[in-house]
């Protein structure tokens, strides 16, 4: 009997080491799948300033000399309103290629970094993309917001606009749809965003397939920005039936607004 309690005891002691090393293990996955989320919403952060600094670069510089050169041959087309021939015609294309140019390069700006988002807040950035999908795309576009007590600002607010943005992409482009419904509320501490239209919808499996491979309607890359805050993704729809993505995420995860 001794030599059993001897042989439990050491089982028993054997048992505990394998406990404690299967949480070490489980402790250093927690570590590193929290390291490399950091590391990831770091990466997500640093694109997101350099899409800040191309679109200020667009919009203050490109854009300021395209202006400049836009006025520039308007006042010499000005000069020729009564002479005729090639010359005149040369110079009215050249106008019309510098404005066009202009209008595109304010495009872009936007796309990369509505300046509107940083001095205006989010609720105003939302209103006008909502507007600006709405002229551009013949949608109608509801806008359903209730604003918080406390800005929503920083990280959490570009996830949000990103996610609109992506969205109202993919509408415009896959969804052959007429009406799109946006509704955003805070409750307590997490930032819920709906987004429903009425389009020809799609298989949500086969959308994600699709757009992990880099070729379809962006869905993996939305529900993987928002799991880097610790939020869910969660997609409904059927062919023919519409198209409704929702996603929800702590509040607490924003920090203060970084200055320009």
């Amino acid at each position: 009997m001794a030599i059993d309690r001897q042989d439990g005891a050491q089982l028993q002691q054997r048992l505990d080491i394998l406990l404690q090393q299967q949480r070490d293990l489980i402790a250093g996955l927690e570590r590193g799948q929290s390291y490399f989320q950091q590391l990831a919403r770091s990466v997500w952060r640093v694109q997101e300033e350099e899409r800040r600094r191309l679109a200020r670069e667009l919009h203050d510089g490109i854009g300021q000399n395209l202006t400049a050169i836009v006025r520039m041959l308007g006042d010499a087309l000005s000069e020729f309103q009564s002479a005729g021939g090639a010359g005149r015609g040369r110079l009215e294309k050249a106008c019309d290629l510098a404005e066009s140019t202009l209008a595109e390069t304010r495009a872009l700006s936007r796309q990369l970094r509505p300046q509107i988002l940083d001095d205006l807040g989010l609720p105003a950035a939302l209103r006008w993309l909502a507007r600006t999908f709405s002229d551009s795309h013949a949608l109608e576009v509801h806008l359903d917001l209730i604003e918080p007590p406390v800005s929503l600002q920083g990280d959490a607010a570009i996830l949000v606009f990103r996610v609109v943005q992506e969205a109202m992409a993919n509408i415009a482009k896959h969804a052959q749809a007429h009406k799109v419904d946006i509704y955003l509320r805070y409750t307590g501490q997490r930032v819920i965003l709906k987004i429903r239209d009425d389009g020809c919808g799609c298989d949500p499996a086969e959308a994600l397939a699709t757009g992990s491979q880099g070729q379809g309607s962006g869905l993996g890359g939305v529900r993987d920005r928002v799991r880097l805050f610790g939020g869910e993704c969660h997609i409904d729809s059927i062919p023919g039936g519409g198209f409704a993505v929702a996603i929800e995420f702590p509040f607490a995860t924003a920090p203060a607004k970084r200055s320009s």
